[in-house]
């Protein structure tokens, strides 16, 4: 085997297991997955339906979904003590991430306000940033998750006090 064709297949080796971590985290409405090497490509569909299907018959050779290891536990995402008090939590598996970039003021911290719709960190996925934001108005409580933290989905990320009077609500 070629230095090339042992460096592919590392490649190779690597987009199947981060397939596979998508795959098993995904929410059962995920159809289809498809991933293409050429120009890389990777596909999601989602059904519309919202039971999930039967599982397929496995092909031989198919993938097993990885051991969760090194990932962050998931936090109940509803009140947990105080009746007010509502996680955000991650809609997807990737690193969670409480700045733009290394170094930067984080999005939010402990006491902020924030408004509903309002960016407050965000997860990577396949070097995919994609925002988090806040699902309702609050004051931030606590960041439940370290920076830089892999988390799975419906890890709470952030607590929000939703007792507070929402920003820009006439109070």
């Amino acid at each position: 085997m070629t230095s090339e064709q042992a460096e592919r297949n590392g490649v190779l080796d690597d987009v199947c297991d981060h397939a596979a971590r998508l795959i098993s985290a995904a929410d059962p409405r995920l159809h289809r997955l498809s991933i293409r090497t050429g120009d890389i490509a990777v596909e999601l569909e989602w059904s519309p339906a919202a039971a999930p299907a039967a599982p397929a018959a496995e092909p031989a050779g198919a993938l097993a979904a990885p051991a969760r290891h090194g990932l962050a536990g998931p936090e109940p995402c509803e009140a947990t003590g105080r009746d007010a008090l509502h996680h955000v939590c991650a809609e997807m598996v990737g690193t969670f991430y409480t700045a733009p970039e290394p170094g930067a003021e984080p999005f939010v911290a402990v006491g902020d306000e924030v408004r509903a719709g309002q960016q407050i960190a965000i997860l990577e996925v396949m070097k995919l940033m994609t925002p988090v934001g806040a699902d309702r108005a609050g004051r931030v409580v606590e960041v439940l998750v370290p920076d830089g933290t892999s988390v799975e989905f419906g890890t709470g990320l952030i607590a929000l006090d939703t007792s507070v009077q929402a920003i820009g609500t006439p109070g």
